[in-house]
């Protein structure tokens, strides 16, 4: 979970970032990074899913400071969506078994398509700031 959703992130705007820089070879843009509501709150049943979301945030934050934003061009912004229907159609897991419960009742929350997220992901895009 964290290689895949903290690390796997890290790496690939550490690639991009000097195609993108001002400084180095590119024109300045806009990195997105997508997370997760659950890496805004803790979350109990998710507990490994919810760190490498915070730590993604955190990550985004300290890389959209106006100290690099100012001297790289290139924005950075994460987008926090809530559960979507692939999500919670998955087999979830808690990180401990007697939250297995919760996660199971988690199938029938309100949730969003894939399409809506992508849209507001794009119109995040379109609308949205450095950090």
């Amino acid at each position: 979970t964290v290689n895949t959703n903290l690390t796997g992130m890290m790496n690939t705007c550490a690639t991009v970032l000097p195609y993108m820089d001002k400084k180095q070879l590119g024109k300045g843009g806009i990195i997105v990074n997508v997370t997760s509501v659950v890496g805004l709150d803790p979350s109990p049943v998710f507990c490994a899913y919810s760190a490498s979301k915070f730590g993604v945030i955190g990550f985004t934050r300290s890389l959209s400071d106006p100290l690099y934003y100012s001297q790289n061009g290139v924005a950075v912004m994460a987008v926090c969506c809530g559960p979507t229907k692939l999500f919670v159609d998955r087999e979830l897991s808690a990180f401990l078994s007697y939250g297995q419960s919760f996660a199971d009742r988690l199938r029938t929350a309100p949730c969003q398509s894939t399409t809506v997220c992508a849209k507001n992901i794009v119109k995040a895009i379109e609308c949205g700031k450095n950090g």
